[in-house]
């Protein structure tokens, strides 16, 4: 689920506010901080050795 996440972003690796769930295409703004700390979250828990994890 996180790769197919990162494969939302766009070439600068940014994740919009909404995307079409159809077509792909990205609508909004794009709210960096909250997404970027969302990926670096979810990367760090990830990495993290299951027993460390909770």
């Amino acid at each position: 689920m996180f790769e197919e996440m990162l494969d939302c972003r766009n070439h600068l690796g940014l994740l919009p506010e909404d995307t079409d769930p159809q077509t792909g295409e990205m609508w909004g703004n794009f709210p960096q901080t909250y997404s970027m700390v969302g990926i670096i979250h979810s990367a760090m828990v990830l990495s993290k050795p299951w027993e460390e994890a909770f």
